[in-house]
């Protein structure tokens, strides 16, 4: 899976949705040793953008991810947790600040939704 994460992030709302909800739908059909390999070059392309696009990123996947059932949600955040983990720590700490400050930023709909779904660190 080829995707570039960072131009994702720099299309309009709409085509960025769009394109992040297709790439999650596809994330899903994967067995987990491909979609943790995806969602690692996923992040490590990210790891790279500004901090504009990478909050992109996160605003745009945090509501897709949000339509979904609460077994989905909980199964997508466990297997971004994962990979995370994995990653360098400068990586996870960027990603953290991201991840919190888009977090904030949200519907308080969207936000709960994600929250109640956080697996257990």
């Amino acid at each position: 899976m080829s995707i570039n994460p960072v131009q994702i992030a720099q299309l309009p709302y709409t085509n960025r949705i769009d394109n992040i909800q297709k790439i999650i739908q596809t994330l899903l059909s994967m067995d987990p040793k491909t979609a943790e390999s995806a969602v690692k070059d996923l992040l490590t392309a990210l790891s790279k953008a500004s901090d504009e696009d990478y909050k992109n990123w996160c605003e745009g996947t945090m509501r897709v991810i949000s339509m979904f059932d609460d077994s989905v949600i909980k199964a997508i955040l466990s297997l971004r947790m994962k990979v995370v983990s994995e990653m360098p720590k400068e990586v996870q700490d960027r990603d953290s600040k991201m991840v919190m400050e888009v977090l904030n930023s949200l519907d308080e709909s969207v936000k709960e939704k994600l929250m109640k779904n956080m697996p257990k660190s």
